[in-house]
């Protein structure tokens, strides 16, 4: 499957809906390592949903507050044992500390939002950023496309202890927005072992939302939420979760022209299997 050729017949995007996904970014970047270790909270905040999650499946459900709708996506995740990452990561926590020691609280007026407990570093590709993860486990499908942006957040408190890793990368073709991908892994320093991924929306740009499941040849489960929006577009939103090797993996397309809505699901697929 061509999934080059896809990506190049997404000339036109919606501005909206990037706009939508742009501000979901921006607080996914310094939110979402931590929401993971607030999951349950979170859950019981979002309508009191709950996932019975069994080991290697993902369930998805769409859930409302009194202010946003919403798809969330859970997993029970295999908790790593940090002397298992051998890259640089190592020194994360270190820094994390450091950045504890010298945090000065901003005044409320501030617009400021940096996290003491995330530190990330910037990479020109994923093979640089899996290096420094040091992994065994992890698993990267390569893409036949640019990546964009590249990069790895470790979580942790103020001793330095890491309990949460992850890497993000966003791939394109030239100016055209590809597809963002996320691969969370949670360390033995995680006290809760149940991750939540939420995509939040308001009621003022509301969603028709399908959720799906496909079985990979390998016996992976891979979880799909397509997102259409109910407002005048032509534009769609898939986004797979696939838990295998102790990390959660997703896998975001962004302006799928409706026409295009099986060449997506397409490529949602061959990313599944290639986590095999």
């Amino acid at each position: 499957m061509k999934e080059l050729d896809f990506l190049k017949t997404i000339n036109e995007i919606d501005p909206e809906l990037l706009e939508d996904r742009r501000i979901a970014d921006r607080c996914s970047r310094t939110r979402t390592v931590r929401r993971v270790l607030l999951a349950a909270a979170a859950v019981l905040l979002l309508g009191g949903t709950v996932f019975a999650v069994a080991k290697g499946i993902v369930r998805t459900n769409r859930v409302s507050s009194p202010t946003e709708d919403g798809v969330e996506a859970a997993a029970e995740l295999t908790r790593i044992p940090w002397s298992s990452f051998r890259g640089e990561i190592q020194g994360a926590g270190e820094i994390i500390a450091r950045q504890y020691a010298e945090d000065e609280p901003q005044p409320a007026w501030s617009s400021f939002c940096a996290d003491p407990g995330e530190y990330t570093r910037p990479f020109a590709d994923i093979d640089e950023a899996v290096a420094y993860i040091g992994l065994a486990e992890l698993k990267t499908p390569t893409f036949p496309f640019d990546e964009y942006e590249c990069s790895v957040t470790a979580h942790g408190d103020a001793e330095g202890r890491v309990d949460a890793v992850r890497l993000y990368a966003e791939h394109i073709v030239e100016n055209d927005v590809g597809a963002q991908e996320y691969v969370t892994i949670l360390t033995d320093a995680a006290q809760e072992t149940e991750l939540v991924s939420q995509g939040l929306w308001t009621f003022e740009f509301p969603r028709d939302v399908e959720l799906t499941h496909y079985a990979t040849p390998g016996g992976n489960d891979c979880a799909i939420s397509v997102l259409t929006p109910q407002y005048d577009s032509e534009f769609m939103s898939l986004t797979g979760y696939v838990t295998t090797g102790a990390a959660f993996y997703e896998l975001n397309l962004g302006a799928v022209p409706r026409e295009k809505y099986d060449l997506a699901l397409q490529m949602l697929h061959d990313w599944a299997d290639a986590l095999d």
